[in-house]
């Protein structure tokens, strides 16, 4: 995962605010390491502002395709914002 410096700047997070891992987790299953960590932001009164979930998921055989993505979450819990990016083969070359 990424540092809590590029969480920062990828969430676009307020400069008077902080930024704070919860949790960390992850797991293989059905050939696929899955990550996702958790994270909450304050305000400078230590009031939530908001809460965000960071995730991979990579596949550990052929075509090794890899999910990375993010939600923003209101304090009360709605989905505000999300963003999922998957991974694409650089070329088209492919072997028969």
């Amino acid at each position: 995962m990424e540092s809590l410096e590029d969480i920062v700047i990828r969430f676009d997070i307020n400069p008077e605010h902080s930024l704070k891992q919860q949790n960390h987790s992850h797991v293989e299953k059905d050939q696929t390491h899955y990550e996702t960590c958790w994270y909450v932001e304050q305000d400078d009164q230590k009031r939530v502002v908001a809460r965000y979930r960071s995730w991979s998921n990579q596949a550990k055989l052929p075509p090794y395709r890899a999910q990375l993505g993010w939600e923003r979450y209101s304090p009360e819990g709605t989905l505000l914002e999300r963003e999922v990016r998957y991974s694409k083969r650089d070329t088209n070359d492919t072997l028969h």
